[in-house]
């Protein structure tokens, strides 16, 4: 997706909002991935030094999937169609609330922020330490 125009990703970008809304619909009680192994964001993973992580579960809240590395080079898009092909490197894929996947695939770069953008690390770190039993 990085090699594409701006126009072009604008295009990719309406499609790849389709795929969240699709990905928001697949919920669960408990946060992680479909395994029950709960791996945070790759942004949360370089800036701690924990390696395990409780697995979540809420009585009245459901988490959504969200892939939790969503950057221009994990998204494959045919340049003819400008459809998207596939998404990669989904290892930090799992359920979380929903402001865990972050709009990161609006830029080059890392899935992490970067320069002046909000960085959500310490929110998100707050909630997986504040849900642990």
């Amino acid at each position: 997706m990085s090699e594409l125009s701006e126009d072009q990703k604008t295009v990719v970008q309406g499609e790849l909002s389709q795929v969240l809304a699709a990905l928001r619909q697949i919920k669960s009680n408990k946060t992680g991935g479909p395994s029950g192994i709960v791996i945070p964001p790759s942004r949360v993973v370089e800036c701690t030094d924990k390696d395990v992580w409780s697995q979540q579960i809420a009585d009245d809240e459901e988490y959504v999937f969200c892939h939790n590395d969503l950057s221009q080079q994990n998204i494959i898009v045919d340049p003819h169609t400008l459809k998207i092909r596939a998404i990669i490197d989904w290892e930090y894929a799992g359920f979380f609330p929903q402001y865990f996947e972050s709009l990161f695939y609006k830029r080059l770069g890392p899935s992490s922020a970067i320069g002046d953008e909000h960085d959500d690390v310490p929110e998100l770190v707050r909630f997986l330490q504040t849900t642990e039993k």
